[in-house]
């Protein structure tokens, strides 16, 4: 009796220990709960910089699709690939582009890194080019034909197709000059318009900056003439007029300079002899390729290294690249290629003089401006029926059907067993799968699949053997 009794003290012991233990487990799970909800209830989401953007799969397809059609048609000139850093040490841009030009004094992400150097992420593609020959001594092995893409960074007022950061492909044609060249360089950018189907959207315009004494009388002309009406200018080009880059208040878009840019000198009164037959060179060749354009003489680019031929693609807004005026001012639509001539950027960068050509075109800009809907890639889901006694012979045999069709260049998507059938097959229209194959216990039994088409709602058997040869229809664009 007693030792009943004591076994009975235990037990009630026990379940009185653990139900306290039960309140205080309860207890600290509700409190830490409590912590974390307060914890959760400060977080906040991160965002993205402002003037950047994510490149969901959609759009990231259709940038694909415009480098892989850029990157084609360069390569028929011989033009091959290079990759050169995101970062830079900031004396590149300052030495290259001007310690006074607008990039640079406004427009550049520079910081310290932890040795306290001063790097900046790049503004523009040309100047890392070619620090990149001269680094890596292909300056003496001329000449070179390169292109290259990837992110620059400007610290911009974001608007439509203009980021600060943004993509940009681009080409450089080093150590070799002359009309032929310039002709070859801008021809070549209007094969890349007409390969992406927006050659007819886009204007070609250029002009002449002459040699350096052509733009150093140019310059002085410009100086006494703006000097003039200082104090009715817009503040920037007071600025620039002050560092002594007159140039670009040619180039301003206020309308408080436009008067005075129209009654300005213009630079063909100043050109030499030589210069200007080199420009008269460059159009005939046009002509002789049939490439429309306009001579726009108060166009002189963004950047302070350019010399005798400029040249820019200008969204069109009439859509009639067949309208040529002479000297007229552009369309109002923005540049979606430009590029020019420069001969004395190696050597402001500790190079030898070397002559150089090239244009860089906002892969963004180009992909709004076309119509041209990038096909939708035909996705197969291979789907494993789960049930039974079987279902590792079915998950192996479902793997290797689906390794079969990937070395075969198919895009497969593998639905690994989540749910019924029903629910997989859902799962894989919601994915964008266009077909589905799908084995279960009796496909592996008997070396088959069921194959179905999943916009069509038609189903087929296919042997194994078969599978390796099956026509899977590709998708159809919307």
């Amino acid at each position: 009796m007693w030792a009943a009794s004591s076994s009975a003290s235990r037990s009630w012991r026990r379940a009185a220990t653990a139900a306290v233990c039960g309140r205080e487990r309860v207890a600290c799970f509700a409190s830490a709960a409590a912590t974390d909800g307060a914890s959760k209830a400060k977080v906040t989401a991160v965002s993205r910089v402002r003037g950047t953007r994510d490149l969901l799969a959609d759009d990231a397809a259709q940038h694909q699709q415009v480098l892989h059609v850029l990157q084609q048609t360069v390569g028929c000139y011989g033009f091959r690939p290079i990759q050169t850093p995101l970062l830079e040490y900031t004396d590149l841009f300052s030495r290259s582009l001007g310690d006074g030009s607008d990039i640079v004094m406004k427009e550049m992400y520079t910081f310290k890194d932890n040795s306290s150097k001063s790097v900046t992420l790049r503004p523009e593609g040309t100047a890392g080019i070619i620090r990149a020959l001269l680094s890596n001594n292909l300056m003496f092995s001329l000449p070179q034909k390169v292109t290259y893409a990837g992110s620059m960074f400007r610290y911009e007022r974001p608007q439509r197709g203009r980021y600060r950061e943004f993509q940009q492909f681009g080409v450089e044609f080093v150590g070799s000059s002359g009309p032929s060249v310039d002709v070859e360089v801008i021809a070549m950018a209007a094969d890349a318009l007409q390969a992406l189907g927006i050659r007819h959207k886009a204007m070609l315009e250029l002009n002449t900056l002459g040699d350096a004494e052509s733009r150093g009388r140019y310059r002085v002309a410009l100086e006494e003439f703006f000097s003039q009406y200082k104090h009715e200018l817009s503040p920037d080009s007071i600025n620039r007029l002050e560092r002594g880059s007159v140039l670009r208040i040619l180039d301003s878009k206020s309308e408080v300079d436009q008067k005075f840019v129209a009654e300005a000198p213009r630079l063909d009164a100043y050109l030499s002899n030589d210069a200007a037959q080199r420009f008269d060179a460059v159009l005939s060749g046009l002509d002789a390729l049939g490439i429309k354009y306009r001579h726009n003489s108060r166009l002189v680019r963004g950047l302070d290294y350019y010399s005798h031929t400029v040249f820019e693609f200008v969204e069109n807004l009439s859509a009639n690249v067949d309208d040529e005026h002479d000297g007229e001012p552009g369309s109002g639509g923005i540049a979606v290629l430009a590029g020019g001539c420069y001969d004395n950027l190696s050597e402001t960068l500790g190079g030898p003089p070397v002559s150089c050509i090239g244009w860089a075109a906002g892969v963004d800009r180009l992909h709004l401006l076309r119509d041209i809907a990038v096909e939708p890639p035909t996705t197969i889901a291979v789907v494993p029926v789960l049930v039974g006694d079987d279902q590792d012979a079915v998950l192996h045999e479902s793997m290797q059907v689906a390794h079969t069709l990937r070395q075969r260049g198919l895009s497969v998507h593998f639905c690994h067993g989540r749910g019924n059938l029903k629910k997989q097959m859902k799962a894989a229209e919601k994915f964008g799968c266009t077909y589905a194959v799908i084995l279960g216990g009796d496909e592996v039994k008997n070396k088959y699949v069921k194959v179905k088409n999943l916009e069509k709602r038609q189903e087929e058997t296919v042997s194994l053997n078969e599978l390796r040869g099956f026509e899977f229809a590709p998708q159809a664009a919307n």
